[in-house]
């Protein structure tokens, strides 16, 4: 059996119009030319689908079955158009704005060459309190801190925790101790996130926070800390992950106090009454590799 869909589309419409005359006004076609393409129809299908009587076309028992389905043909009709238009239809980059320890050294990888090589995005790497504020003025979708900040509008969900260990240039001859004694009179390196990760780090190696600490040089992001400090510039605290490449040549080592790890917890920064197609897929390939 050949039916021809303009046959099927020329019967719903007589069935919806009530009549012959009004469906071929709707068709913008002759009364003759709907009507042969109803007959049409009929013999493809071998049998009467409507009841013919005083110029009107009342589907019969068949002709309701049919219409049922015409109908529900043109819904999956338009859901796959639908469908059609969304996979044609570029989705807008991904914007996020992270602390630069995490979002240099652990979210891009992902985007990168990882599980989330797809997404589009664009990448900020301000302060902790510039990526609430993106998130909040809509500068970005999507956040990431190292710390909580409670906020009457923005949700800040736990994803996973950081490493965070004190670094020192490999080829020193003599590493600093880890005691009170000896990092209160260490020179330090710092950069504008420092004084929550010194902070931390403190509090979690030493059991206090030292609140005055000497220091050599300030900077803004961390590839100049890293390099300062493998220059034997002074020491400093940072996330675990930032050092990979500089340990891997030899530059840099990592400090741990035996037992005694210290991790911090990350946060993504969210507006509930924002969304991005790809933000939920973002948590989770991030709470997935993050250690928690």
């Amino acid at each position: 059996m050949n039916v021809e869909m303009r046959y099927l589309h020329a019967f719903r419409v007589v069935c919806e119009a009530g009549s012959l005359r009004a469906g071929a006004g709707i068709l913008h076609r002759t009364e003759q030319a709907v009507s042969y393409q109803l007959r049409k129809l009929e013999e493809a299908l071998g049998m009467p689908v409507f009841q013919r009587s005083n110029g009107r076309l009342t589907p019969n028992a068949a002709g309701e079955r049919l219409l049922a389905f015409c109908r529900e043909m043109g819904r999956d009709w338009d859901r796959l158009r639908e469908e059609i238009r969304a996979s044609e239809s570029p989705s807008p980059p991904l914007r996020i704005s992270a602390v630069s320890g995490f979002g240099r050294y652990q979210l891009l990888p992902l985007f990168l060459e990882g599980p989330l090589a797809d997404v589009p995005i664009r990448m900020r790497y301000p302060t902790a309190e510039e990526v609430v504020r993106h998130v909040e003025t809509g500068v970005s979708d999507l956040g990431f801190v190292h710390r909580m900040d409670p906020h009457e509008r923005l949700s800040h969900i736990p994803l996973g925790t950081e490493e965070i260990v004190l670094i020192a240039a490999a080829r020193l001859s003599q590493s600093p101790a880890l005691d009170v004694e000896s990092l209160r009179d260490a020179t330090y390196v710092t950069y504008d996130e420092s004084d929550y990760v010194f902070a931390t780090w403190f509090t979690q190696a030493l059991g206090m926070n030292l609140t005055h600490c000497n220091v050599a040089s300030h900077f803004e992001e961390l590839e100049e800390v890293l390099e300062w400090v493998a220059a034997g510039r002074g020491v400093s605290i940072v996330p675990a992950a930032c050092i990979n490449d500089h340990a891997a040549r030899g530059d840099l080592m990592a400090l741990r106090k035996p037992g005694r790890p210290c991790q911090n917890t990350i946060y993504a920064v969210l507006d509930p009454a924002r969304h991005h197609v790809a933000i939920e897929r973002t948590l989770q390939v991030v709470r997935k590799h993050a250690q928690f």
